[in-house]
């Protein structure tokens, strides 16, 4: 009896954090669409060929690939924590998955399912690091980024796998359109939506929004927090796999180096989108919203003729200002909250 009413409250914690997820992001979807129309009416102007058939095609092919990830980081974001291996893990996953591929072609589309139990074997690591060592994120995901990397420089050393070494229908695949939109656009509408699922109306989903609005208070309400950490690194190390495959076919030639950098790429799309730092406030559909402002803001400098030092400068303050307003939106949150209490006391 007393079980059934623990999980009940459970429940109910969960759906009125995820139901103030939602709200938070409403408000901030907002922002991050204005912001997004801003910025193709801008490169409309200055950038003829921004709007060209082509280049939307290119924008939409790589914020799909850059959503996914986005998407898997954001999961272990909505706990308070951080995922810094990912363009390591993306990387090593590319070159292993189709080093083998190459050499046994024979494997065929074995070489997908190998690549995302890869992911989640490195994501369980680092999530059994952060969840059930107590090992800060930061710290421990940092460690596995280098540590990651130099596996794959170890593994990879010189060598690259090229196109021609790749199977036929991996080079057949990337550029494959449905009804004239990119075959990794679907890929990524799909996983939106199965994420959106899962975070908003399964229990598991739910639990990630209790633990990262209020780690005490969800840990009271029975919630074991290293599992709940050690799920969403599992979930994100998963998706940094997939990335992995699709990039891999994506780019043609794979080497040690693919994916260097990228998880600063990834967690400014989730951050842009309106996913917190501080975690318990973020969607799917935000970080999608968020990976294709980051591409039409990088494709767009690139089309204006603006070298990359000031493509990462503009970038960076992109970030900047997005977690400006997070911190903006949260503090106004708690003045609010404080001001409400204090109203309740004093009636």
């Amino acid at each position: 009896m007393s079980s059934d009413k623990g999980n009940a409250s459970n429940k109910s914690f969960g759906q009125q954090l995820s139901a103030r997820a939602r709200s938070a992001m409403k408000s901030q979807g907002a922002g991050v669409i204005v912001f997004l129309l801003l910025i193709i009416v801008f490169f409309s102007i200055f950038a003829p060929h921004f709007m060209s058939m082509q280049n939307v095609k290119n924008i939409l092919f790589s914020a799909a690939v850059l959503a996914i990830a986005a998407v898997g980081e954001s999961l272990v974001l909505l706990t308070g924590n951080y995922d810094l291996s990912v363009g390591s893990i993306v990387g090593i996953v590319a070159f292993i998955s189709y080093d083998v591929c190459s050499k046994a072609p024979g494997l065929g589309y074995i070489v997908v399912i190998f690549g995302l139990v890869f992911g989640i074997l490195l994501g369980a690591f680092n999530g059994f690091l952060v969840g059930y060592l107590k090992i800060p994120s930061m710290v421990a995901t940092l460690g596995t980024l280098s540590v990651y990397r130099g596996l794959d420089s170890l593994y990879a050393g010189s060598r690259e796998v090229t196109k021609n070494q790749i199977p036929h229908w991996v080079n057949v695949f990337a550029p494959s359109t449905f009804l004239g939109i990119p075959s990794y656009v679907w890929i990524c509408l799909i996983l939106c939506v199965v994420a959106s699922f899962f975070l908003f109306y399964r229990p598991s989903g739910r639990m990630l929004y209790a633990y990262g609005s209020n780690p005490k208070a969800a840990e009271s309400f029975g919630l074991k927090s290293p599992r709940i950490i050690f799920g969403a690194y599992t979930l994100s190390g998963l998706l940094a796999g997939f990335v992995g495959i699709l990039m891999g076919a994506q780019v043609g030639t794979i080497n040690s180096v693919m994916g260097n950098g990228y998880e600063m790429e990834v967690i400014a799309a989730a951050v842009i989108g309106g996913v917190s730092l501080w975690g318990g406030v973020g969607t799917p559909a935000g970080a999608m919203l968020g990976a294709l402002v980051y591409a039409c803001l990088d494709n767009g400098l690139i089309l204006i003729g603006v070298n990359e030092y000031f493509r990462l400068i503009f970038q960076g303050v992109a970030v900047i200002a997005a977690v400006g307003v997070d911190a903006f939106i949260r503090m106004q949150s708690a003045r609010f909250s404080t001001r409400h209490a204090i109203l309740e006391v004093q009636a």
